[in-house]
C-alpha cells in the first residue's frame, strides 16, 4: 500500500514527540540516605527536586538538625523538613546541591523573568510565582510550608504555613544572612531576600553538575 512508505517517517515523528513529552515530564527520582524517594524536573540546563526535602542525615549519616511545622511529624510528612543555612548545605543527597543564587536565577529566567529583574531583591518577574506553586506549568510544585524562625533576630516560632513557601539558596549575603527565595499564595511574583541564617526554611536541591 502507498502510505508504507511514509511509515519511516511516521516513526521518526513519534519518536521525536515522544522523547520532547518525556524531557519536560521527567518521571525519575532520587533517593536519600534516608530511603525517601523525590520527583525530579527538568527545568532548562539543571535537573531540580520536585518535591521538599526530608532527609535527616548527612551523606556520612551523621544526624542533621531538622524541625517539623510546629514540632508536628505529620508535617514533615506533608511539607519536607525545615532546615538551618548551615544543615541545609550539608543535606544534600550524593550528586545534589543546594543551588546558589545563580541557580535561581536561571530557574527564573526559564520560566520567564527578565535578566536584570532576576538580579534584584525584593518582589520581582511576573508569573513565575504562580508557575512555581502546586499545580503551575513548571513541574517545580511548591508547596506553602511556611518556616520557623531564627534565634538571632527572632524567637524561633513557626509562622504561615499555607501562606507562602520559602527555600534556601546556597549564597550567602553576610555573615548573619543568606539569599533566600519566597513565593506566596497572594502573589504571581517571586520574592528574593538576605534572611537569618539560623531560620528553618525548606529545601530544594539542584543536581551537580
Amino acid at each position: 500500500m502507498k502510505w508504507n512508505k511514509y511509515l519511516p517517517l511516521f516513526s521518526l515523528l513519534a519518536c521525536l514527540f515522544l522523547f520532547g513529552c518525556e524531557k519536560e515530564h521527567n518521571d525519575q527520582y532520587v533517593a536519600d540516605i534516608d530511603g525517601n524517594n523525590y520527583k525530579v524536573i527538568q527545568i532548562g540546563s539543571k535537573t531540580w527536586m520536585a518535591e521538599n526535602l526530608r532527609v535527616t542525615k548527612d551523606k556520612q549519616g551523621n544526624p542533621l538538625e531538622t524541625w517539623c511545622y510546629l514540632d508536628k511529624t505529620s508535617k514533615c510528612e506533608e511539607f519536607g523538613r525545615l532546615y538551618s543555612w548551615e544543615e541545609a548545605k550539608k543535606a544534600s543527597p550524593e550528586g545534589w546541591r543546594l543551588p546558589t543564587a545563580d541557580d535561581w536565577k536561571e530557574l527564573e529566567i526559564e520560566l520567564g523573568m527578565d535578566a536584570e529583574d532576576a538580579e534584584t531583591f525584593g518582589w520581582r518577574g511576573t508569573d513565575q510565582g504562580t508557575q512555581l506553586k502546586e499545580g503551575g506549568s513548571s513541574g517545580f510544585n511548591v508547596l506553602l510550608a511556611g518556616y520557623k524562625d531564627g534565634i538571632v533576630q527572632w524567637d524561633g516560632r513557626y509562622f504561615d504555613i499555607g501562606y507562602f513557601g520559602s527555600f534556601w539558596s546556597a549564597t550567602e549575603y553576610d555573615s548573619l544572612t543568606a539569599i533566600a527565595y519566597w513565593v506566596y499564595i497572594t502573589s504571581e511574583r517571586v520574592l528574593k531576600s538576605e534572611y537569618d541564617k539560623t531560620s528553618a526554611l525548606t529545601v530544594r536541591c539542584v543536581k551537580s553538575d
